[in-house]
């Protein structure tokens, strides 16, 4: 199987809660539902690991759930404070490369939280990614960097200009559908990419306009691929003509699909996205 075919529930899809929130269904209920509806993986979020770890669940246990599920972890988040040297960066990336060396995934996600206009300068981002990169190359895993449209890297462009500095092999940038069209889509340059560029591809969907502030829009009413107004079929069909071959996850976070039990949940994202790759695809 191709890794584009590949299908993974991104962590907060199937937590059940808002951001922010422990989960209100277990990991094994969670990996069973993914496995259930379709997907091949799922995230994880390192808060959550810490949590496991400290409830008595070592990385073996969690290592025998996955496997009696045939289900992998296939992205683990979320990095952030390298960008401006925060010292507490060391720690949180020091628990994603456990999660690393634990579960092998795809990639580890990484971005930086501070607001547009506070961030570093561009050379020292570059630095500093570069070096997030090459400590994950010891661990064997890739490096997907995270644009977020309020954030001090923005957009694509932004994005690419750091992955391009750092110039490092295991390092890419994460195409988020909703960061993407929310931000400054600039489809140009997506299909100037070189297909390495992309180490990650999320989808998910919203209304035509936001309802409130930006964050309200992207944690709480994001919409299941094909239910909102985001050109995703036109998206997908960019990322496969550039040659990128990555696993496909679907990130929704949605107070009306938080609400619903967890395999409903995780059907509903896994037949919506599978809909969409299809139109895509011409399948």
């Amino acid at each position: 199987m191709s890794e584009r075919d590949q299908l993974v529930a991104s962590y907060y899809t199937l937590t059940g809660t808002p951001v922010g929130q422990p989960p209100r269904f277990s990991f094994e209920d969670r990996v069973a539902a993914a496995a259930a509806a379709g997907f091949t993986g799922v995230g994880l979020l390192s808060e959550e690991y810490i949590s496991l770890q400290a409830a008595g669940h070592s990385d073996a246990h969690l290592r025998r759930v996955l496997e009696d599920h045939g289900v992998q972890i296939a992205e683990i988040e979320f990095l952030y404070g390298w960008a401006g040297g925060d010292p507490q960066a060391v720690e949180l990336e020091a628990t994603l490369h456990a999660m690393t060396d634990a579960f092998s995934p795809h990639h580890l996600t990484c971005g930086d939280l501070r607001l547009a206009g506070q961030g570093s300068s561009l050379d020292v981002t570059i630095e500093r990614f570069a070096g997030v990169c090459d400590r994950a190359a010891e661990h064997g895993t890739r490096v997907a960097l995270e644009f977020l449209p309020w954030s001090a890297i923005p957009d694509l462009r932004g994005a690419w200009a750091i992955v391009e500095g750092a110039g490092r092999p295991n390092g890419g940038v994460l195409v988020d559908a909703w960061h993407y069209y929310r931000g400054n889509p600039d489809d140009g340059l997506l299909r100037s990419l070189p297909p390495s560029a992309v180490v990650g591809v999320q989808l998910d969907d919203a209304d035509e306009e936001p309802e409130g502030p930006a964050m309200e829009d992207t944690i709480l009413r994001r919409r299941l691929p094909g239910a909102g107004t985001f050109d995703l079929v036109q998206l997908v069909s960019t990322l496969d003509a550039i040659g990128v071959d990555v696993p496909v996850s679907v990130e929704i976070m949605s107070s009306e699909e938080q609400a619903l039990p967890v395999r409903e949940a995780a059907q509903r994202a896994h037949d919506a996205t599978a809909s969409v790759l299809r139109r895509a695809r011409g399948r």
